[in-house]
């Protein structure tokens, strides 16, 4: 279900970015800022006690959802460590 949803999530945005006028623009600022919030989210975690693994699909989901893609792996990390 989660992997259904991430990949529905991924093509909406893709295709926003396909219709705008600057896809690459759109693209690397997309890049840079889940980048960021990701860094920030580990780097913050060490105070609120919840970490994301760097791995390929978590920079993956990153950059390409931005920072939705951030908060997605943020909501899937409290709700496995909750469970």
């Amino acid at each position: 279900m989660f992997m259904f949803i991430s990949c529905t999530a991924a093509a909406v945005i893709l295709i926003s970015m396909l219709k705008s006028k600057h896809f690459i623009k759109a693209i690397l600022i997309s890049c840079i800022q889940g980048a960021a919030a990701l860094f920030a989210v580990n780097f913050a975690g060490d105070f609120i006690g919840v970490h994301i693994p760097m791995n390929i699909f978590s920079l993956s989901a990153g950059a390409v959802g931005g920072l939705p893609g951030v908060i997605y792996l943020l909501v899937c990390e409290i709700l496995v460590t909750a469970l």
